[in-house]
């Protein structure tokens, strides 16, 4: 340990605890160099967990190298809190700070620090913060959300005039004797998440401080974290994360301040609080690591907090936005009373089938409902209840109908009559009338017309002055502005018109084909000759010969003619939903997309993907089971209604049927292993596309290491050689890249989506094993006798991926055994071979009970579902 041996007080002082994840020490420390603070006004103060054994011994050369001395302790403890408590306790300069050796100070940093403290010299400032920049991937960029605080310079704010919070010690400054005589320390009781937050809020609630000093020119530049990395998962793992935080964090302030009825505290506690709530209705959420064990007592101190706070304090919080389901359930979710609905909201309007939606929202039981429509009773003709859950209880709900358009519409609720209105904050009128409903239809329609459209006397001009600023071929352009005008002179040529006029266009991924777009651009194309159909992908992807040499009408994705095509477009039809699908174009240029979009789907979904759909609109959501059709579009988590959702079957589904069909005991020879992808598996994703970086550390994955062990058993392989099979291994082809990570015996087929056709692969198949693939809903199509390999159940359903586990329970309504070790598999497989490769009569008989039908006409079934969209006959829809 080395002491500091300055005379009098420090000014400031860094008391940095070391050993948490992620840290870049040597970076920390080079911008200590790198501050400007002559020696002897800031105080050095190092402090090691348990867990920073590795980075310990750099510190200590750092600081055998400085000329002033460094202050070097060591807590028996892995906790950041207990390091930062042993650190205050032997600092002694006038103001003390917690920086994360994650981070790093901005240039002349605590040089800006000491001279706003200095002019600022008034005994009533207790704290002062620090302008707070984002490193993102290496960019330093100014998003942190207290950014705007800063935006009028460096300056005192008053908190009971401006109740901004502070929610972090790492960019902020305590008068180190106000902590000390307060007793302040950092409560280990609370967890990661909100300790810091809890120290700087009961720090300034105990000696009554209400100035804060915000210093805009002192730049503490912070490592941006997303809630897919391990420091915010592992907060959000932590049990204590739902019962201890909040219970000495958030309620223990409010009680013991429970005089402080200051709005900045109120916003301290809501903030995290409501973080909880927010994080739940992510795609990828760390509050899915929650136990349920632990719910009842989350959700019983989260109502005593929110009865503390009151509903004014969560109807005007405003530090960030919140989702009207988040704020809907922290205002009703826990109130004494159920919600009633005060007010229906129209939604969209459907001028095709003359019918409107009206939504509202309501906890507990739904209200008794009544609608007059032009004095007569009428009923929804779709509609759906969509349950808002936190935390494993459904907090909030929003019910939505579609009803026969008429002159005048009056909704009555539990026998009230209720106003409709377009919107909450818009005055509701007591009747749905042609007058209120005319201005939605208006937004509607714009979106029909061209906005790229121009005049017949604008035209001459306009192609003037694009030949003055152009040459050469139509790909000219660089810019936007030209680039709209160019196309928008093509849409109006003859040839572009004929070309793809009324146009309906398929696709599967951009780099991609082989699913159900290709699939069901076939069937159109064949079948179907009066509509103008086309295919779009990108030229460069492996697909394009294949396609071009069977006669597909190929636009290349991204091209100038694949413009021309989509502001034509009737109809986009895909296998997958990503917003390069389905918003193709800038709409700040080329206006919203004006086609029905159809949802193909990949794949049967088999759990809950409604974080990441329901912010989706497909006009035609197309589903293959009965179960699937009741889960999205019943009642439940998801938004839609049996309007959108169509139970057709996936286009794909017909070829397959015809293969396996044709197809002999004998030739079918494969025992196929087929495993889906992990998000946690791959790299980021490349904007603009459907792919993503590689995985440099994908080799040392659960999920790699436990496939080889499978894929090298030679109990499986002796087995398969016995009975005349062959091993196949044909991962999901966002894993088709890490193919050569596997060292694999000679006798295991190694087979690659885009080489391998999957129809013919499992045309073959005499046995298929997966984990959670959609593709197991085909396998049990066929009666394939299957086996699920679920070594990672927990950790695929943690909220890392992209859904939650939903209405398919695998052991009650799978097709196969369930196993999670290679012993299991043996085992499993054995049996199969023992039946001469046929399902048992349990499983054959849920894929009857799951798919109702199985006549190859599912491709017609989908054409016939989107010419609905245009007014044609609604499809008589398969029943068991």
């Amino acid at each position: 340990m080395t002491e500091s041996k300055n005379s009098g007080e420090p000014t400031l002082a860094l008391v940095v605890a070391f050993g948490g994840p992620d840290e870049d020490v040597s970076a920390f420390l080079a911008s200590l160099v790198d501050s400007d603070v002559a020696a002897g006004e800031t105080e050095l103060v190092f402090v090691g967990t348990t867990s920073a054994d590795s980075t310990w011994p750099i510190v200590e050369e750092w600081a055998r190298t400085r000329r002033t001395p460094v202050g070097l302790y060591r807590v028996d403890s892995e906790s950041a809190s207990e390091a930062r408590n042993l650190g205050l306790e032997r600092t002694t300069a006038t103001w003390v700070s917690f920086p994360s050796p994650r981070d790093v100070l901005g240039e002349g940093y605590l040089a800006a620090v000491h001279k706003f403290v200095t002019v600022h010299d008034d005994p009533s400032l207790g704290l002062v913060t620090a302008h707070v920049l984002e490193n993102v991937d290496g960019t330093v960029v100014d998003s942190h959300p207290s950014r705007a605080r800063y935006e009028r310079g460096s300056r005192v704010a008053d908190l009971r005039w401006e109740p901004v919070v502070n929610m972090s010690v790492t960019a902020a400054f305590f008068r180190r004797a106000a902590l000390v005589s307060g007793g302040n320390a950092f409560d280990t009781r609370v967890g990661d998440s909100f300790v810091e937050a809890e120290f700087a809020a009961r720090f300034l609630a105990t000696h009554g401080f209400r100035r804060v000093g915000l210093m805009a020119s002192a730049k503490y530049i912070a490592r941006q974290f997303t809630d897919a990395s391990p420091l915010i998962q592992n907060r959000y793992a932590e049990p204590r994360a739902y019962t201890d935080t909040l219970r000495y964090g958030h309620l223990a302030l409010l009680t013991d301040f429970d005089d402080v009825t200051e709005r900045w505290l109120e916003n301290v506690v809501l903030h995290d609080l409501a973080g909880y709530f927010r994080r739940e209705r992510f795609i990828r959420s760390p509050t899915a690591q929650a136990s349920p064990a632990d719910f009842d007592e989350f959700h019983a101190l989260a109502g005593e907090i929110l009865h503390r706070l009151g509903d004014d304090a969560i109807r005007s919080y405003s530090l960030e936005r919140l989702d009207v389901s988040v704020r809907q359930a922290l205002r009703s979710g826990y109130a004494d009373e159920p919600l009633k609905p005060d007010v229906a909201v129209l939604g969209r309007v459907d001028e095709i089938l003359q019918l409107v939606e009206l939504s509202w929202w309501f906890t507990g039981e739904m209200p008794a409902e009544a609608f007059l429509v032009d004095g007569e009773q009428a009923q929804p003709v779709f509609e759906t209840i969509q349950d808002f859950e936190f935390f494993g209880r459904t907090l909030v709900r929003s019910r939505r109908v579609w009803l026969p358009r008429g002159q005048a519409t009056r909704v009555f609720l539990d026998g009230r009559p209720v106003p409709v209105g377009r919107s909450r904050n818009l005055v509701p009128g007591e009747i749905l009338t042609s007058a209120s409903i005319e201005p939605q239809i208006l937004a509607q329609r714009r979106r029909l017309v061209d906005p790229l459209a121009i005049s017949e006397r604008a035209a001459p001009h306009l192609k003037r002055v694009v030949k003055e600023r152009v040459s050469g071929a139509r790909d000219w352009v660089t810019s936007r502005q030209p680039k709209a005008a160019a196309v928008s002179l093509a849409i109006r040529s003859r040839r572009s018109r004929e070309r793809f006029a009324h146009a309906w266009v398929f696709m599967d991924r951009d780099t991609d084909a082989n699913d159900n777009g290709e699939h069901m651009y076939r069937h159109v194309w064949k079948n179907h000759p009066e509509v103008n159909s086309w295919f779009v992908l990108r030229r460069d992807s492996k697909d394009w010969a294949r396609l071009e040499a069977e006669g597909f009408r190929l636009v290349d994705y991204g091209s100038f003619e694949w413009r021309l095509l989509i502001l034509q477009a009737d109809h986009l039809a895909s296998s997958h939903i990503a917003d390069y699908v389905v918003k193709p174009l800038p709409q700040s240029v080329f206006g919203a997309p004006r086609f029905y979009f159809t949802f193909l789907q990949h794949g049967v979904i088999n759990y809950d993907l409604s974080r990441w759909l329901n912010s989706k609109r497909p006009d035609l959501f197309v589903v293959s089971t009965p179960q699937e059709k009741a889960a999205i579009g019943g009642h439940g988590p998801y938004f839609f209604t049996q309007k959108e959702v169509v139970l057709t079957g996936l286009p794909r589904f017909d070829s397959l049927l015809r293969k396996r069909a044709s197809l002999s005991d004998d030739e079918r020879d494969l025992i196929v292993i087929m495993p889906t992808w992990r998000q946690y598996l791959v790299g980021p994703p490349i904007p603009g596309s459907g792919r993503w970086a590689r995985n440099p550390d994908f080799a040392a994955s659960t999920f790699a290491k436990k496939y080889t062990e499978l894929l090298t058993s030679k109990r499986i392989r002796d087995l398969a050689a016995r009975t005349g099979k062959k091993i196949a291994f044909m991962p999901h082809p966002l894993l088709g890249e890490y193919l050569d990570e596997f060292v694999l015996p000679s006798d295991v087929v190694v087979l690659d989506f885009a080489v391998d056709g999957v129809q013919d692969v499992l045309a073959r198949a005499a046995a298929f094993v997966t984990d959670y693939s959609s593709l197991g809903f085909e396998a049990g199509l066929l009666d394939i006798p299957l086996v699920y390999f679920h070594f990672d159940f927990s950790q695929f359903f943690s909220g890392s991926h992209s859904g939650r586990q939903g209405y398919f329970n695998y052991e009650r309504d799978g097709f196969g055994a369930v196993v999670e070790t290679v012993d299991g598999m043996y085992s499993a497989l054995s049996g199969i071979a023992d039946r001469q490769y046929r399902s048992e009569d349990t499983y054959v008989a849920r894929t009857a009970a799951t798919f109702p039908v199985r006549d190859g006409q599912s491709a017609e079934r989908v054409l016939g579902a989107m010419k609905a969209l245009e007014g044609s006959p609604r499809i008589v829809e398969p029943t068991v």
